[in-house]
Formats: C-alpha cells, sequence, structure tokens
C-alpha cells in the first residue's frame, strides 16, 4: 500500500470530553420554595450529579488517539463528582470540551465544590487560559458563533449521521434512579459523550487539526464499542461503525488516487 505523507501540526493537544446526567433535588428545592416568596423555577442550584461520562483524546501529528472512555455512577454526588475530578485533576494538561457545560455542567461542578469542599480540576473553572487557549471548548457555543440559536446534538447528528440517543434520553434519568438502574444512567452519558467526541473531531478535521474525520469517528466508536460490550447501545454502535468504516476506506481510495 502506498504512504501518504501529510504535513504535520505543531505539537500534540490532549482533550477531555465530559456529560453528566443530573437529578433534581426535590427536597431541597421544597425547602427553598419555602423561604423565598418569589421562588424560581427548579435550576442548575438544586441539580446533583449521578453520572459522568469521560473520554480522553490526544491528537499529534494530525492523528486521533482515544486513550481512555470510562463513567462514574451513583446515588451520592459527592463521590461521583470526586472521582470525576480526581481523574480530571490526573489530566492537567487536557483541554475540557463539553455540549452546553457553560451554561450548566460547570455551574454544576461549582456548586458541589463549594458544598462538599471539592477542588475544581482547572478545566472546570471559568476563565481561566494557559497557553494554548481556553481550558473549556464548549461545542454549542462554538456552533451557535454568535448567532444565540442554540441546536441540539441530536439535530447535528441526523445531519452529520451520526449516533445519538441510542440508549435513552435524559428524561428517563428520575425513573432509573429510583429504580437502582445507575449502569443504564452511566449509558445515557455515555452515548452523550461519545457523540460530543465525534462532534470534536469533525470541528477539528474542518479546521485542519484532524487529517481524517472518517478515520478519527471510526477509530472513536470502536475504541467504545470493544469496552462496552453489555451495553444497550452496543449493537446499534456496531451499526455506525460499519457505516464509518465504509466512509473511511472510500477516504483512503480517493486519497491513493489523487497522490
Amino acid at each position: 500500500m502506498k504512504i501518504i505523507n501529510f504535513p504535520a501540526p505543531d505539537s500534540a493537544t490532549k482533550y477531555i470530553v465530559v456529560d453528566v446526567e443530573t437529578l433534581n433535588d426535590t427536597q431541597l428545592y421544597h425547602r427553598y420554595r419555602t423561604r423565598d416568596p418569589r421562588p424560581a423555577p427548579c435550576r442548575w442550584p438544586f441539580r446533583r450529579v449521578v453520572s459522568a461520562s469521560v473520554m480522553a483524546i490526544t491528537v499529534e501529528h494530525g492523528i486521533w488517539q482515544v486513550d481512555d472512555f470510562r463513567s462514574f455512577v451513583g446515588s451520592d454526588d459527592r463521590d461521583v463528582l470526586s472521582r470525576l475530578f480526581a481523574w480530571m485533576i490526573e489530566r492537567p494538561q487536557h483541554r475540557l470540551v463539553t455540549w452546553s457545560g457553560a451554561a450548566e455542567d460547570l455551574n454544576v461542578f461549582k456548586t458541589a465544590a463549594m458544598e462538599h469542599g471539592l477542588t475544581l480540576p482547572r478545566q472546570a473553572r471559568h476563565l481561566e487560559r494557559d497557553r494554548s487557549g481556553w481550558l473549556h471548548l464548549d461545542l454549542a457555543l462554538l456552533l451557535e458563533a454568535g448567532s444565540g440559536t442554540h441546536v441540539h446534538q441530536s439535530e447535528l447528528a441526523a445531519r452529520l449521521g451520526l449516533p445519538s440517543k441510542m440508549a435513552g434520553s435524559a428524561g428517563q434519568v428520575p425513573h432509573l434512579v429510583c429504580q437502582g438502574h445507575f449502569e443504564a444512567v452511566g449509558w445515557i452519558s455515555e452515548v452523550d459523550t461519545l457523540l460530543t467526541g465525534l462532534l470534536l473531531a469533525g470541528h477539528l478535521a474542518s479546521v485542519g487539526q484532524v487529517f481524517s474525520v472518517h478515520a478519527a469517528q471510526y477509530v472513536t466508536m470502536r475504541f467504545v464499542r470493544e469496552r462496552r460490550e453489555t451495553a444497550c447501545y452496543h449493537r446499534e454502535l456496531g451499526n455506525y461503525l460499519s457505516r464509518a468504516e465504509r466512509q473511511m476506506l472510500e477516504e483512503q481510495r480517493r486519497w491513493l488516487e489523487a497522490s
């Protein structure tokens, strides 16, 4: 097979993709309503994290690599966030990537850290920078491009042919928690984390930081599927994986013909 040489970007960049599922603390909200004569709706100060899914990614010389994928789940948000924060703190040079994390997730993290006496990872602190730029990349804000029009991940997934909501939606979380099905709650956040990672690959490819979006997405889906054989989304993800493989091979064929 002919080897194709590409010009390499300047250096390696590392990312951590995070998605969380939360549950309203209704008892706490009720106590608040008894104190405030003009109560606000139940918003992020009353959300408790019951699942956090993460993915670690390295992009070097235009090549995309997935390094880790895992979930932290449970009814105790202090325990869930302690494990999430410890995992993030071990990766201080990784840039945080979320979907709409600036609007809610980071606020939930900061509030829980204040309540439980936890140390926030540097990536979860608003308005902090390093030499490479902002430590938090919110893809929802990036794709709004200042328009103020917020779209759902699932809309982009439909346009781009990417997996979405294969394990259910956030609306199912309260029922699953009541039933004690925390593994299923984790699967919901895992699918959203996977999709955020796939969208990140698309974004980086579009600005020339990743050579092949199809190869990056294929590698990501394969990495997740190989580690989640018992997940409810395992079979459906296989269909998307097969499609990504065909796209990758077709892309390679075009490159070879053009070289």
